[in-house]
């Protein structure tokens, strides 16, 4: 069984909601998860014009201190990131390096001026962790609006999906982890 590492950049959970994290992907992706918490400077990936972190520096920061290149770590930090040519993103996964990152600051309803509501926050996590691990384990987008594996362009779009694979991405998962069904 391999292992997925999740990496809380300077933010955390509540116990409850890591508990069912962890349950979740674990189920999803057959895996064995280790959760902790990375300290390192993600200040040069800091736009100060945008006010938001660009995704792809503080990937390749992290992959300086990854040694072992079969492991799946997924970032999860609480600022607001931008690739090139995207006003924002959710997420991000570099299948070569096997780092994804997400961001909590989006998912959160306070951010569009919403009452806080631990549920769907929880939900919307659920979503976008599995959506970017599922680029670690080589996924694409699916065309199927319901599957996580769908492309979120807004929140909306992230809140309409579900938080599990369709049948068609769970065989192409089970395809290259090697899983019989």
């Amino acid at each position: 069984m391999d292992k997925i590492f999740i990496k809380f950049v300077f933010c955390n959970l509540k116990e409850e909601q890591l508990k069912k994290l962890r349950e979740h992907l674990a189920d999803v992706y057959f895996s064995e998860l280790d959760v902790s918490y990375f300290f390192f400077d993600i200040a040069r990936a800091y736009n100060f014009k945008r006010n938001q972190y660009l995704a792809d520096i503080i990937l390749r920061e992290a992959e300086r201190f990854k040694k072992n290149p079969q492991e799946k770590w997924l970032l999860v930090v609480d600022v607001d990131l931008y690739a090139s040519g995207l006003n924002f993103i959710f997420g991000q996964a570099d299948p070569r390096s096997g780092i994804g990152i997400i961001s909590l600051t989006r998912l959160k309803p306070e951010f569009y001026k919403q009452k806080p509501d631990e549920k769907l926050f929880l939900e919307r996590i659920l979503k976008e962790a599995t959506h970017e691990l599922g680029h670690l384990f080589y996924l694409p987008h699916c065309e199927n609006p319901e599957c996580v594996m769908s492309f979120s362009n807004s929140i909306l779009d992230t809140d309409k999906k579900d938080s599990y694979l369709c049948l068609t991405c769970k065989h192409i998962l089970r395809v290259y982890r090697g899983i019989k069904t």
